[in-house]
């Protein structure tokens, strides 16, 4: 390991060309950029390219395409100036893309009295989750099992709206979110403190299944370039197991994709 790491080091010294590689929205990008600052964490990229609509933002996972390296951006807002931190292997494989992400933060009360039930913190934020019937299963019996239903709820959503906040859950769209099966970085319009629980409902784009609510623990907060918005990067709690495996689903899916867009321009 240590020889792999010297290797690595020379390879990308002060001055040497590097082939770049990242996702930005929901575009693949491939230019170049040349080191200039390099340590055995830390590396300083000048690109090629001043265009701001390829700023890769705060948390943007970059590959040096030939070193087959991956780096973590922690700064670009001198861009076309980037720095970055060596990432190191993860047991969770991390992608970048644009995704829908509704949150709120809840209290510790609400935490730790439904912490076991999160299905009733899910239902007193975001509601009842909708699912549009085939007009073919549309019929007097499917009719009977609804309303038969919602009778039997009557009590769970007196409960919910005992505990139901006046302030209505945010939407992160449009903004770029990095998400792996342990946890997610978004974009939010608030701070929040380290430790904050919050409530997240993901849209995936998945044939099977598009939606995942889960909670999630605040571990850090950068404020972003853009006034009002924060990097938001939160660690999955009380996700079972099936929702994980959605979530790896897609993450392998998005991992293809841009594997394939990245071999692509490599080739060209």
């Amino acid at each position: 390991m240590e020889s792999i790491n010297k290797k690595t080091s020379l390879e990308l010294e002060q001055g040497i060309t590097l082939d770049i590689g990242f996702i930005c929205g929901n575009k693949a990008i491939s230019t170049k950029g040349h080191v200039k600052d390099s340590s055995d964490e830390i590396i300083t990229i000048e690109f090629e390219l001043d265009d701001k609509a390829i700023i890769p933002p705060v948390g943007t996972d970059i590959y040096v395409l030939k070193n087959s390296i991956c780096y973590n951006v922690i700064e670009s807002k001198n861009f076309p100036e980037v720095k970055a931190t060596k990432v190191h292997q993860r047991k969770h494989i991390r992608v970048d893309n644009i995704l829908k992400v509704d949150y709120q933060r809840i209290s510790k009360e609400h935490y730790a009295k439904y912490k076991n039930n999160p299905i009733v913190i899910y239902k007193n934020i975001f509601g009842e989750p909708f699912k549009v019937p085939e007009v073919e299963e549309v019929n007097l019996k499917l009719l009977y099992e609804l309303i038969y239903q919602t009778n039997l709820k009557l009590d769970l959503v007196l409960n919910i709206l005992e505990d139901r906040s006046s302030e209505k859950y945010a939407v992160s769209e449009h903004e770029n979110v990095n998400i792996s099966g342990a946890g997610l970085r978004f974009v939010a319009d608030r701070a929040f403190s380290l430790g904050d629980i919050i409530a997240l409902r993901i849209f995936l784009p998945l044939a099977t299944q598009s939606q995942i609510n889960v909670l999630g623990e605040v571990k850090k907060v950068i404020e972003s370039d853009k006034k009002g918005k924060y990097f938001i990067a939160v660690k999955f709690v009380e996700l079972s197991e099936d929702d994980r495996e959605i979530i790896i689903k897609y993450v392998f899916k998005r991992q293809r994709e841009i594997l394939r867009l990245a071999s692509y321009y490599t080739e060209a």
